[in-house]
């Protein structure tokens, strides 16, 4: 990826399976959020190439429902009530009104926000908006679910209560899910497999395979997860990686 004489990635290699969580982590400024925009066909590539595969292997192009985006502003539409904004993407593609707000109300109900559907976005707490935009992004059950620091304005609490929502979701609707964060724990924490980005442009070392027995309120105070997170500091700051 280019912009201008701006090289935003080198080379960058990642072959992300069926229904994995990968998160990627890096310096900043090496292509995380361009690498994550590229595969979903927000940037044009300057090299190389992003295929997507079937069950059988073939080669095949995602259609509007594959793909569901998270970013970290939320990016909720002010003027829409709640219900609306997350009924919006089957909106757009055409769906009849009672339908498209039955299965945003559905998806509300999951994201555990009963009763706030008429409400505006700037009624909402931090933490509401963002299950508010993760309830837009899931509406259309993406096959493809693409998370770009979701949660990084939020407090730590907060956030550990959403990474711990999400990781349900993702496993109840099986999902493809590519995380970019900052934060290291929350990468050991949700992902299958970490990828580093290292240096600017960001180089892709082999991805970390996260082995872990169980996820849930105890897997941050393990000595395994201290061990992976160790691991992936190593491999940001240029150290063996095993």
């Amino acid at each position: 990826m280019r912009f201008g004489t701006v090289e935003a990635l080198a080379g960058a290699t990642i072959d992300i399976r069926a229904g994995e969580f990968l998160a990627i982590v890096g310096d900043s400024g090496g292509g995380k959020t361009t690498l994550l925009r590229a595969i979903g066909g927000l940037l044009p590539l300057a090299g190389g190439s992003i295929a997507f595969h079937d069950a059988r292997g073939r080669s095949v192009r995602p259609g509007p429902r594959d793909l569901g985006f998270c970013f970290q502003e939320g990016r909720l539409l002010p003027w829409r009530t709640v219900l609306a904004n997350v009924a919006l993407p089957l909106e757009l593609e055409g769906m009849a009104r009672e339908e498209r707000l039955q299965a945003a109300a559905g998806m509300l109900a999951r994201m555990h926000l009963q009763g706030v559907e008429q409400r505006m976005p700037r009624e909402l707490s931090g933490g509401m908006r963002m299950r508010v935009a993760m309830a837009r992004a899931l509406v259309t059950r993406p096959r493809v679910l693409l998370l770009d620091e979701p949660f990084g304005a939020l407090d730590e609490v907060t956030r550990q209560a959403l990474d711990e929502e999400l990781l349900v979701l993702v496993r109840e609707t099986g999902a493809t899910a590519v995380l970019v964060t900052h934060s290291i724990q929350e990468a050991v924490a949700l992902a299958d497999r970490v990828l580093v980005l290292r240096g600017r442009p960001g180089v892709s070392l082999a991805p970390i395979a996260i082995d872990l027995p169980a996820r849930d309120e105890l897997t941050r105070l393990s000595v395994g997860f201290a061990s992976l997170c160790a691991q992936v500091q190593a491999g940001l700051r240029g150290g063996r990686v095993a």
